[in-house]
């Protein structure tokens, strides 16, 4: 019987002794932009350039996904704070880079009504490869503040990308470089902190 209590009191003291995996964020908060983990890398560059509309929190669907072009408005590119949500508002810096490592770019055609521009404007364009030149602040987009705001107790803060539609330049995209840079409060995390966009300019 003495036995059997022995082995019952150790094996109670070991177990107890035993460590729990802690699963407490333990880095240096940093921040990244959402859509550059979720989508590949254009050749050449070691982020992506998209040709549609990002959405938080999934990677672009090219099948149903919106196309980026001169009449879609306001264009949110989300940034999360990768670390714990603090009772006080986080800033992040950023800075808009031109020179698109591609000269041309593939865009597919129109998808639905639904996404149909204006009244006035063809509903759906073909298929094209498009050359790629800079976007401009204040002819193709509007100007940028480079500092983006992720609120107390959030993950997340949004960089509003004001898309003008100054009329055609047929086969043309513009390219917007947006890069998170250590300006703000929170540090941006190297892998994730560039992405690129290109807006079809038909």
């Amino acid at each position: 019987m003495k036995k059997v209590f022995y082995y019952i009191t150790l094996s109670l003291l070991i177990s107890s002794c035993i460590k729990e995996d802690d699963k407490a964020f333990r880095g240096t908060p940093v921040a990244e932009i959402d859509a550059t983990p979720l989508n590949s890398v254009a050749t050449g560059v070691n982020y992506p350039i998209l040709t549609r509309i990002p959405f938080g929190g999934r990677p672009i669907v090219a099948a149903s996904d919106s196309t980026l072009r001169r009449w879609n408005g306001t264009v949110r590119i989300r940034v999360n704070l990768v670390g714990p949500q603090v009772n006080e508002d986080q800033t992040v810096g950023y800075k808009v880079f031109g020179g698109s490592p591609v000269a041309t770019i593939a865009y597919g055609a129109t998808l639905t009504a639904a996404q149909a521009p204006p009244t006035g404007q063809t509903p759906s364009q073909p298929a094209a490869t498009l050359n790629v030149l800079d976007a401009v602040a204040g002819t193709h987009y509007n100007a940028l503040p480079g500092k983006v705001t992720i609120p107390a107790n959030s993950s997340f803060g949004y960089i509003d990308v004001v898309i003008r539609n100054n009329g055609a330049t047929p086969g043309q995209a513009r390219f917007l470089g947006i890069q998170l840079d250590s300006t703000g409060t929170l540090l941006p995390n190297p892998n994730y902190n560039k992405i690129g966009i290109t807006i079809d300019q038909r």
